[in-house]
């Protein structure tokens, strides 16, 4: 027995499954961000001592950086950029289905513009997929993930912790660290 669901379901069911798959990504992208960061919201920091070098420095000096790791570590987006799935199916037939999600007020302001009652569906069969590879009706998607810029609000957060970092001490050459 074929088990036939309209092209508009399967696309509606392929874009739902990609928007639930990029909001995955994204979750997973905030968790990063978040991992750079502690239990009070503070940046996770490192010590660094580096030697003095302006023109006033004593020789051997040093000052101390606390640095937030966030500002050393690249940062970019994923996103899923293509989506290609390959799938083959049996057309079947088309079958009228009732119009539904029409702001009714619209709809009577229109007149003999409006929309039909019913829409058109072409239905398919995609358990049948080895018949309409051979008669070509095939549906050909691929899912690809691609880095981009960073979004505005990160880069103003590292910007703004990166503005922040400078000396927090100064250690002499003959002081212990």
């Amino acid at each position: 027995m074929a088990v036939l669901t309209s092209l508009e379901d399967m696309v509606r069911a392929i874009a739902g499954s990609v928007m639930n798959a990029q909001h995955m990504v994204e979750k997973a992208q905030l968790a990063n961000i978040a991992s750079f960061f502690d239990d009070r919201h503070q940046p996770t920091v490192i010590d660094m001592e580096l030697p003095a070098i302006h023109s006033g420095a004593e020789a051997e000096a040093f000052y101390q950086y606390r640095v937030p790791v966030i500002s050393l570590v690249p940062h970019s987006s994923l996103i899923i950029g293509e989506a290609e799935i390959e799938l083959d199916v049996e057309l079947g037939a088309f079958e009228d289905h009732e119009r539904g999600g029409v702001h009714e007020g619209i709809m009577d302001q229109l007149g003999r513009a409006a929309p039909a009652d019913k829409k058109a569906g072409l239905m398919v069969n995609a358990g049948n997929g080895g018949l309409a590879s051979k008669n070509g009706n095939a549906v050909h998607i691929k899912l690809k993930l691609v880095a981009t810029d960073k979004s505005e609000g990160l880069a103003r957060l590292v910007n703004d912790v990166v503005k922040a970092q400078g000396p927090v001490a100064m250690r002499r050459g003959g002081e212990k660290a």
